[in-house]
């Protein structure tokens, strides 16, 4: 297996995609920046970046709103040290483990990788991990630059993914100002992940743990089966310090999308309305379950664990 990323080549020829400058993440490492305006350089672009790096592993996707300085875990991404949060993460899985039956309903018995199964479980639930949610479904990926979460609080706090959108006389007219650029477009980070033969869904390669929860966990956990949920975090002894976990050093390009141009790529397919990618607790048994044991959640002492309830 090659050791190294490539990335894409900012003198690739493709229609329909402009390069426009390298994005500078906090941690040094740049990454060329793309803008797309039709689906078949899209979809050049996408295997090209794969094709680049097949000896070296698989190409996932994150679909974002907005840029960011570093490809952080949400566990992690305020903190610079890790081993208080790292704590309580530790204490919540554990919890976990020793209730005989969610661990029978999770199907996590194998020991080995028992500890994988659940961190990525919390972490495509919406509790806070070392993990970073990617896809290798590229209309999955376009939805999450598409729509942004938006959380309102009563009594408890909820969770809705709002549809992003702009007015095209805007656009044609300029009228747009500098600072509000940025509303007019999705990213789509491309990152290298090294493969290797899995046990059960987890695989671990070159300093990196990958959860295909697709294989990880039963269908009875409809959320990653809905969206090709796959989470990814940086194996290693991490010192103590929150940058290790920073995985920014594995994109190989990122894509910049305007967003009416998605919007008619994706249509109005219920495959990829919020109902269906966030199916509510009366479909998916396994966020039923979860919402339902909420004396485990309670019992981790951090009102960061707690699984997103949406409305």
């Amino acid at each position: 297996m090659k050791s190294t990323i490539t990335k894409l080549s900012t003198k690739a020829s493709i229609n329909g995609v402009q390069y426009l400058e390298d994005y500078s993440f906090c941690c040094g490492e740049l990454a060329p920046v793309f803008e797309v305006s039709t689906q078949h350089g899209l979809n050049q672009l996408l295997g090209n970046a794969k094709f680049v790096n097949r000896e070296y592993g698989e190409v996932l996707y994150r679909g974002q709103c907005h840029l960011y300085g570093t490809v952080m875990p949400s566990l992690i991404r305020d903190y610079k040290q890790v081993c208080s949060q790292m704590n309580r993460l530790r204490a919540l899985i554990e919890l976990i483990k020793n209730d005989t039956l969610l661990r029978k309903d999770l199907k996590a018995q194998n020991a080995n990788i028992c500890d994988a199964i659940i961190e990525g479980v919390l972490q495509h639930y919406g509790v806070p991990t070392r993990y970073i949610d990617l896809v290798d479904n590229h209309w999955v990926a376009l939805w999450m630059g598409q729509y942004e979460m938006q959380k309102t609080k009563r009594i408890e706090e909820y969770a809705h993914y709002k549809k992003r959108a702009i007015l095209i006389e805007n656009i044609v007219n300029g009228d747009y100002l500098a600072d509000k650029k940025d509303d007019l477009y999705q990213y789509i980070l491309l990152l290298a992940i090294p493969s290797a033969l899995g046990n059960e869904g987890v695989t671990e390669a070159n300093g990196f743990c990958r959860v295909d929860l697709r294989q990880a966990l039963p269908s009875i956990f409809l959320r990653p089966h809905a969206q090709h949920g796959i989470v990814v975090r940086r194996k290693g002894e991490d010192k103590n310090k929150a940058e290790f976990y920073d995985i920014a050093s594995q994109v190989v390009g990122i894509l910049k999308i305007r967003i009416d141009i998605v919007d008619r790529w994706l249509g109005n397919g219920t495959l990829l309305m919020m109902e269906n990618l966030f199916p509510p607790a009366a479909v998916d048994y396994g966020y039923d379950l979860l919402l339902s044991r909420s004396d485990i959640f309670s019992k981790a002492g951090n009102e960061r664990f707690a699984i997103t309830r949406y409305y």
